[in-house]
């Protein structure tokens, strides 16, 4: 089977823990970033400036600290400077993972489970106000509930379309996938995917494709290569979603491999 990835993406080996995947199409194989973005601990979730040159990222043990934090690191020609941590959306005493920025990087996404929340791990948002982030609100209904809700991406011209994953009830499984639709500036009740893309298994970190139409998700299933691969399901003309396809082994690999993301150009695919 064709690999759904273009033949002319590139592939870049993000988290440390995913080693050795073979190549997509012509391409030599996924690239680690390096030891500068990269370490022992986990190192995952990128998320892009319009111009490339500034990531956000989920990183662990960093600057004495232990625990997970949101960090940023800036390109410096061909290289990126030593990941610092961004304290205005992080603490010392609780989780935070997955940053997501807004198109025109002036928003913020982060998953925590600090207190004052609706469950156990709820999504905020932070706004970029004089050059520095605002303290992370919670983004409230539909995104959150009185369980786990992370993992958001959005897409559309207007970033009208929310997917994200939710322990919720309501599902299929452990985690599943959900969206809502925003119609006259107001957010609709989510809407799980339903069994061709959750099961009883667990589904997570729905990157839609440029065009909105595909969805890139980490998901276990006993068909798959490792303990976690990427899948891709596309929605058809009727409106539904196709039962997932594994990315096969040009990505996924006998370990994790898992949260995606694309570039801003969506010439590179990051895991």
């Amino acid at each position: 089977m064709k690999n759904p990835l273009s033949d002319n993406l590139k592939i870049i080996g993000f988290l440390t823990v995913f080693l050795g995947f073979p190549a997509v199409s012509q391409d030599p194989g996924p690239t680690n970033m390096g030891a500068i973005i990269n370490t022992s601990e986990r190192d995952a979730e990128p998320t892009f400036t319009p111009d490339g040159n500034t990531m956000y990222f989920n990183c662990f043990d960093r600057e004495g600290e232990i625990g997970s934090d949101i960090c940023v690191t800036h390109r410096d020609g061909d290289d990126w400077t030593e990941p610092t941590i961004v304290w205005e959306v992080s603490t010392r005493d609780y989780l935070e993972v997955e940053p997501l920025l807004s198109p025109d990087a002036q928003q913020l996404y982060i998953m925590s489970n600090r207190p004052g929340g609706f469950g156990s791990t709820d999504i905020y948002v932070s706004d970029w106000v004089d050059g520095i982030w605002t303290e992370p609100r919670n983004l409230g209904e539909p995104f959150n509930s009185p369980d786990m809700d992370h993992c958001l991406y959005f897409t559309g011209d207007e970033w009208e379309f929310a997917y994200w994953t939710s322990t919720r009830e309501g599902g299929f499984g452990g985690n599943d996938i959900w969206m809502s639709e925003r119609i006259d500036g107001v957010w609709q009740k989510a809407q799980n995917l339903g069994p061709n893309v959750n099961s009883e298994a667990s589904e997570h970190h729905s990157l839609p494709s440029e065009d909105g139409r595909s969805l890139y998700i980490s998901a276990t299933r006993d068909e798959g290569f490792g303990m976690e691969d990427i899948y891709v399901t596309t929605r058809n003309e009727n409106g539904e979603w196709t039962r997932l396809v594994n990315l096969g082994p040009g990505v996924n690999s006998d370990q994790h491999d898992r949260c995606p993301a694309f570039s801003p150009d969506f010439e590179y695919f990051f895991f």
